[in-house]
């Protein structure tokens, strides 16, 4: 039986907790569970102090580092038998952890089997995307997540495009795999227009028409069409401004290409900000202009906020939560995305708490919900322990 005095722990298997999509999922559901029933602790693999994890230890998770194998760009492949012997030594010290949640799909087949024969009895896989990486990486990445299906327990995605890339498609039509909505918590990015004045004269963009994106600078997250994009805008509105949160290894790229348009002064980069509720209110219109995405936590966080959103054909479907968001291709004319992000941003702002609640994208449907499975699950490891 479950310990009256002592949570469940369960082991979220990361690369590292910076303030990425994936990882803001995650502490979502880590804010809004009952963390005397069940504990997140963090199985990370980058190696160093990352955004999340003084806030991870104040809730009591711990964190434990694996070898890093690779990095933003490269495979490190002779640490592949370093790092097989430091999971096969992690999970024969810690067989207190039955349930392991694996959103680091991509060497999923190598800690999953160990998992396995060190009595982990829940094994989650978990798809955020929906596209693999280019060249010898993306490569790599998909031989290592073939053989996932034969080792996980259970299956989950973030969208169905996110299932159907990563798990078989029959699998997925049998309803096999559970789709995962990345809900937020809407409370928080409410629409305020006291906040949304004081932010707007905080980052002096007060009478400005602001275009806002919230994303990690990554290729596949296509800043550089932006730009194009605000080019465009600038003929019909000169007053106008784009607003850019994150950080990330394109973004010298994105602020060279800014410079290179003379578009320095209308390019406002705020780098990583742990205020994001607040500068969504800034905003008059949020956009991606993404290559793909699974489901993206700050597309459904701006409709939160009120903001109606255009974005591109590689964003899932799942994101229209509440019919606020308008996709566009990428082969569309700048001026079309332009034409599209003016009138988006002309549009009356309105409180949309309710109605995002009531579409299943609200924390305080979702985190209940996988904490009863984490139970459920736990239980069920017990048993088998029993019987074996």
């Amino acid at each position: 039986m479950v310990n009256q005095h002592e949570p469940i722990r369960v082991l979220q298997i990361v690369g590292r907790m910076d303030r990425g999509g994936i990882e803001t999922m995650i502490m979502n559901l880590y804010r809004n569970i009952d963390r005397n029933k069940v504990q997140f602790d963090f199985l990370a693999h980058y190696g160093r102090e990352a955004a999340y994890n003084d806030e991870i230890r104040a809730m009591g998770g711990r964190i434990y580092e694996m070898p890093a194998l690779k990095n933003e760009s490269h495979v490190y492949y002779w640490r592949l038998f370093q790092y097989i012997s430091a999971l096969k030594k992690f999970f024969k010290e810690h067989k207190e952890y039955k349930i392991i949640h694996g959103h680091m799909t991509n060497t999923a087949s190598i800690y999953m089997p160990i998992a396995r024969k060190n009595g982990v009895t829940c094994r989650i896989a978990h798809s955020h995307n929906t596209h693999g990486k280019a060249g010898m990486l993306g490569y790599v990445t998909n031989l290592l997540q073939k053989p996932i299906y034969k080792n996980a327990t259970d299956w989950f995605a973030c969208s169905k495009a996110a299932a159907y890339w990563f798990y078989p498609k029959a699998d997925v039509d049998a309803g096999k795999v559970t789709i995962l909505a990345n809900a937020v918590d809407a409370e928080k990015f409410r629409f305020s227009p006291e906040v949304r004045k004081r932010m707007r004269n905080e980052l002096g963009v007060d009478g400005k028409a602001v275009v806002g994106c919230v994303a990690r600078f990554r290729p596949e997250k296509n800043h550089v069409f932006l730009i194009d994009v605000l080019r465009e805008i600038l003929k019909e509105e000169p007053n106008a401004v784009l607003l850019l949160a994150g950080e990330g290894p394109a973004e010298d790229e994105v602020r060279q290409k800014a410079i290179s348009m003379g578009l320095k002064d209308k390019v406002l980069f705020l780098g990583m900000r742990t205020d994001i509720p607040n500068v969504l209110q800034a905003m008059d219109a949020f956009t991606l202009a993404s290559l793909w995405e699974g489901l993206p936590v700050t597309g459904i966080e701006a409709q939160a906020a009120g903001l109606y959103c255009v974005v591109s054909d590689g964003v899932t479907e799942e994101m229209n939560a509440i019919d606020m968001v308008q996709y566009i291709p990428l082969s569309a004319s700048k001026e079309v995305w332009a034409g599209a992000l003016l009138a988006a941003a002309k549009k009356e702002r309105r409180d949309t708490y309710e109605k995002l609640k009531k579409s299943g994208y609200d924390i305080h449907t979702t985190a209940p919900w996988l904490q009863q499975f984490y139970i459920e699950k736990y239980l069920e490891g017990v048993q088998q322990d029993i019987i074996v």
